[in-house]
């Protein structure tokens, strides 16, 4: 299914009303198409054929039917100009032989326009020229019938005469073939045609069924999806975003309802982040170091590997707090906590265990990689210097231990323990310094 930012704005606005009737002519418009489109293919398969059909007999045949008839005109007039000699046959004989070059031009054009082999056409020209030539040359005579001479003239003249109208034989032959062919293709088409018809006939049944079912479908749909999202709410899926097409109406229902699960998520986001941060440092707090440390024994017990802890404690913060305030204090506690932050891995997990206290969880590391990161946090918070009121400055160090497990211990207790009576070795020893638990 496409987004709903996917569809144009148009559409998304349309009514249930809108839907309704596009289902209804949904359902009537196949027939209706399917009466257009067959009307179409009928008259461009069958009456268009036909016409063509018609146009190239009645411009091909036309011509070529007047010179096969002014042709045995052409014969009678030279053939009595023979035996009789008479110079007004002259004069039908030009006006015939007129006749017969209009008509082949006019052949000529039809058939390169019909697109047929004009290679007999021209054969039959050339013969038309050789036998007017030859005509020419009989009717300058006097006729003198019997004449040998004459005599072979006239028998050379109809023997072309034979040829010229078996040449024109030819061409009709042809034409009658096309014509024949196109019929035949006509009446092919016709019965495909038929088939054609109940094939429309079927699919606008088809196109009507399922104009009604698609419309149905996509309201229905809509109102699952409305369903869905409010039961999946109420069991606690927070992340589901209804995607609701058509029609507008719904659309305004699931977009209130997203709306009001953002809200909701964001809420319970941000009661989230509080239950589990410490509200001054931005660590997470004691209560869920309790919940990370338990998990994080347990996916060590699961893997076989080894996690560390470390716990730091800032070197006489009371006496700091009685000296500078306690406003100066919590800068110092957020300044303390960032330092650890910036010097851990981002596996790493560092809480404030409460007042001036903190803890790291270290998922994956061994005692001496837990100690060198103690020790980078140690110095970088020796390193820092406060800015007080005025032009005073301040600085505070930090004792750390460390304990791993599952050396020293294999429970939270055990070895929160054991990171404890480091601290207070580190303590013991001078302050400021890193101890590892044995």
């Amino acid at each position: 299914m496409k987004r709903i930012q996917d569809i144009p704005a148009f559409w998304r606005r349309r009514s249930l009303k809108f839907w309704l009737a596009t289902g209804m002519l949904m359902s009537l418009a196949p027939i209706y198409l399917s009466a257009v489109t067959g009307y179409l293919l009928y008259r461009g398969t069958i009456i268009q054929p036909l016409l063509e059909v018609a146009s190239a007999q009645r411009n091909i045949l036309h011509p070529l039917q007047s010179v096969q008839l002014s042709l045995w005109d052409v014969s009678e007039s030279v053939v009595d100009f023979v035996t009789d000699g008479e110079p007004r046959l002259r004069t039908a004989y030009q006006e015939e032989a007129s006749q017969i070059n209009a008509s082949l031009e006019n052949l000529a054009t039809a058939m390169d326009g019909q697109g047929f082999n004009v290679a007999n056409l021209d054969e039959a020209r050339n013969q038309w020229q050789e036998l007017s030539s030859l005509s020419g040359t009989i009717l300058a005579g006097e006729g003198l019938h019997g004449n040998a001479t004459v005599s072979a003239q006239v028998h050379e003249f109809e023997s072309l005469i034979d040829r010229l109208a078996h040449q024109l034989e030819t061409i009709r032959d042809a034409v009658s073939i096309r014509s024949d062919r196109a019929h035949e293709q006509v009446l092919s088409r016709l019965a495909l045609l038929e088939y054609l018809a109940l094939g429309g006939l079927v699919v606008s049944i088809i196109g009507a069924v399922m104009g009604v079912v698609l419309i149905n479908r996509s309201l229905v749909n809509s109102m699952n999806q409305l369903v869905d999202g409010s039961m999946r709410f109420s069991s606690g899926d927070r992340e589901h975003q209804i995607e609701v097409q058509i029609p507008c109406e719904l659309v305004n229902v699931a977009n209130a309802f997203n709306q009001m699960t953002q809200r909701i998520r964001e809420q319970e986001n941000s009661l989230r982040s509080m239950a589990i941060t410490d509200g001054l440092t931005g660590l997470y707090n004691r209560r869920e170091f309790d919940r990370l440390l338990a998990d994080e024994v347990k996916r060590s017990e699961r893997s076989g590997g080894s996690f560390s802890l470390i716990i730091g404690d800032i070197d006489h913060f009371k006496t700091f707090n009685d000296r500078y305030g306690h406003q100066t204090g919590d800068e110092v506690l957020c300044a303390v906590g960032q330092a650890l932050a910036d010097n851990l891995r981002e596996v790493d997990k560092a809480c404030r265990f409460g007042g001036e206290e903190f803890v790291v969880i270290l998922p994956d590391c061994n005692a001496e990689a837990a100690r060198q990161a103690a020790e980078r946090a140690r110095d970088a918070i020796a390193s820092k210097v406060f800015q007080l009121d005025g032009k005073l400055t301040a600085r505070v160090t930090m004792s750390f231990g460390v304990a791993t497990s599952p050396g020293n211990g294999n429970t939270p207790e055990a070895l929160l323990k054991r990171a404890d009576m480091a601290l207070y070795q580190a303590k013991g020893h001078g302050r400021n310094r890193v101890m590892t638990a044995v």
